[in-house]
C-alpha cells in the first residue's frame, strides 16, 4: 500500500479530522484556522518545501502524499502543545536509523510527563512523531480556565498590531484576549517542563534536557545528544505556528537528506505519527512503519484533542505557587527602554567587557542571535553582570528590528519582541529558578560543543557563573 491510497482509506481521513476538529466529510467544519502540507511532492512541483493552505484544501493535501499539519490557532480552544524530540548533533539521523535504541532514551521522560500531568488529572493526547512527541490537549475558550490564561498572558504592542491585521494565512484578525491565552499556555508548559526536569534529575537520566535545541556536549553514551522540550511556538505569533496531525505521514528525513543524510533519506520510507495512548513503545515502533497496521489502529481510537478545561484550574493553582509564577510577574512588569533611550542604554554596551563567544552576538547579531546556544550564552553573561531579564531582552530586540543587519529571518512575518521576550526569559527562567545549574558554562565544554570561536582568547567562562539565584 503506498500512502496515498493509505490517506484514501476513510478512517484515517476521520481521524485527521477529529484532530482538526471537524468533520472529515466537510473540512470547512474543522475547527483548526488553516491546513499545512509538506513533502517531497511539493519539492518536485514548485520547488517548495510546505504550503499554507484553506481547510477546504484537506483533500488535495492528502491525494499528493504529503504530511499535513493543523494549524495551532484554533476557532474555539486554547491549545497545549508540548513538543519533545531527540536530537543528535554528531549523528543527526540517529534517530530514523536506531529507533529500537533512541527511543528507549526518552521513555524516562514520556512516563514522567505523562505523570506530571495526571496530578492535576490531565491525560494528554499523546502522539509519536519521527523524532520524539507531541503531548496535546485543549482549553475551551469559553471556559473560567480560558480566562486564566488571559490574565497570565503577555502581548507586546508590536504584536497587538500584527493581530489587528488581516493578511496571508490571516482570514481574520487574532483576538488580543487570544494571544494572551496562547502566551499564557506556553508558561504553564513551562511550568509542566520545569517540574519534568527537575524530577527527571539528571543523574537518572541518560540525556540532557534543553528546551528548544541548544547545544550540548556528550552524553553518557559519548554522543552530542539531548532530549529538547520545544516550546518555541510559544515564542512566535499564533498564526504561524501548526502542529502535525496523527495519522500523518513523516518524511522530514526526507526532506532534510542534507542533515541526516543520503543514506537515510534514501534508504528509510517515511514513518506514520501516531496516537499512542495505551499502547506499548515496542508496539508502537510496529504499527508507524506499517499502513495497515496503522489503519487497524485507527479503527479503535479517538483523535479528538481532550479538553480539559474544568481540570486546568488545579494545574494553574499549583504554577501561581510557584517561584516560576513570580519570575514570570517580574519579567512582565519591566518595561524594555524606548527606543530614542537606546543610544544611552542597549547600545552602550561596552562589547569589551564580554568574553569573545558572547561579544559576537552583539557585534554579529544575524545570524548568532537566532541561534539558541548563543542566546544561552548571552542570559547568562548579562545575568551575571546584574541585567534585568527583561532589558537582555531588551537588548536582542534592538538588534533584531534592524535592517541594517540584514536579518536571514522574515521579521514582516514573525515578531521580534515576542521571540526576544521568549527565549530570553526562558534561558533566564531555568537560572533563577535554579534548574540550569550552568555546569557547563566553562571553556571546555564551550569547545566541546562548538561554541568556542577562539581557544585561549585569554576569557575564563567560569568567571560569569551566576553564584546565587535573585
Amino acid at each position: 500500500m503506498n500512502f496515498i491510497e493509505y490517506y484514501r482509506n476513510p478512517v484515517v481521513r476521520r481521524r485527521i479530522a477529529d484532530y482538526c476538529g471537524g468533520d472529515w466529510r466537510d473540512p470547512s467544519s474543522f475547527t483548526a484556522q488553516y491546513l499545512v502540507g509538506y513533502g517531497v511532492e511539493l519539492l518536485k512541483k514548485k520547488n517548495i518545501e510546505f504550503e499554507s493552505k484553506e481547510k477546504e484544501y484537506f483533500e488535495w493535501i492528502l491525494e499528493n502524499g504529503l504530511d499535513i499539519y493543523r494549524s495551532v490557532w484554533d476557532i474555539e480552544s486554547t491549545l497545549a502543545v508540548l513538543d519533545i524530540e531527540y536530537f543528535n548533533i554528531d549523528y543527526p539521523g540517529e534517530i530514523y536509523k536506531k529507533p529500537n535504541e533512541t527511543f528507549p532514551l526518552i521513555e524516562p521522560a514520556y512516563r514522567k510527563i505523562l505523570e506530571v500531568f495526571a496530578r492535576f488529572g490531565i491525560k494528554p493526547l499523546t502522539i509519536m512523531t519521527g523524532q520524539g512527541y507531541h503531548f496535546t490537549f485543549k482549553i475551551s475558550r469559553f471556559s473560567f480556565a480560558d480566562k486564566i490564561l488571559e490574565r497570565c498572558g503577555f502581548v507586546s504592542d508590536s504584536l497587538k498590531n500584527s493581530y489587528k491585521t488581516v493578511k496571508g494565512r490571516r482570514k481574520r484578525p487574532v483576538s488580543i484576549r487570544h494571544g494572551r491565552a496562547f502566551e499564557g499556555m506556553g508558561k504553564i508548559l513551562e511550568f509542566i517542563v520545569q517540574t519534568v526536569i527537575r524530577e527527571l534529575g539528571q543523574e537518572n537520566f541518560q540525556l540532557p534536557c534543553v528546551i528548544t535545541d541548544v547545544a550540548v556536549g556528550p552524553s553518557r553514551r559519548g554522543h552530542r545528544e539531548a532530549l529538547s522540550f520545544d516550546l518555541s511556538m510559544y515564542g512566535d505569533p499564533i498564526f504561524m505556528r501548526d502542529i502535525r496531525c496523527p495519522f500523518s505521514t513523516h518524511q522530514k528525513h526526507k526532506m532534510q537528506w542534507y542533515k541526516v543524510g543520503k543514506d537515510i533519506a534514501e534508504d528509510i520510507p517515511p514513518r506514520l505519527a501516531i496516537p499512542r495512548n495505551g499502547i506499548t513503545l515496542e508496539e508502537a515502533l510496529k504499527i508507524r512503519i506499517s499502513p495497515e497496521k496503522t489503519i487497524e489502529l485507527a479503527k479503535k481510537v479517538s483523535c479528538k484533542i481532550p479538553d480539559f478545561s474544568k481540570e486546568f484550574p488545579k494545574l494553574y493553582k499549583e504554577y501561581q505557587s510557584s517561584k516560576l509564577y513570580k519570575l514570570h510577574k517580574s519579567f512582565d512588569r519591566e518595561k524594555i527602554d524606548d527606543p530614542s533611550d537606546w543610544p544611552k542604554t542597549y547600545d552602550a554596551l561596552d562589547t569589551e567587557t564580554l568574553p569573545v563567544c558572547t561579544r559576537l552576538c552583539i557585534l554579529l547579531p544575524n545570524n548568532n542571535l537566532l541561534r539558541p546556544t548563543n542566546l544561552q550564552n548571552l542570559v547568562r553573561v548579562l545575568l551575571y553582570k546584574g541585567w534585568h531579564p527583561k532589558h537582555i531582552a531588551g537588548l536582542v530586540y534592538s538588534k533584531y528590528v534592524r535592517e541594517q543587519y540584514n536579518w536571514t529571518e522574515n521579521w514582516q512575518k514573525y515578531n521580534p519582541s515576542s521571540r526576544a521576550n521568549f527565549y530570553v526569559r526562558i534561558f533566564s527562567d531555568l537560572i533563577l529558578a535554579g534548574i540550569d545549574k550552568e555546569v557547563d558554562m566553562n571553556c571546555v565544554s564551550a569547545n566541546e560543543i562548538g561554541f568556542c570561536v577562539k581557544e585561549w582568547c585569554g576569557w575564563n567562562l567560569s568567571d560569569f557563573k551566576l553564584k546565587e539565584c535573585m
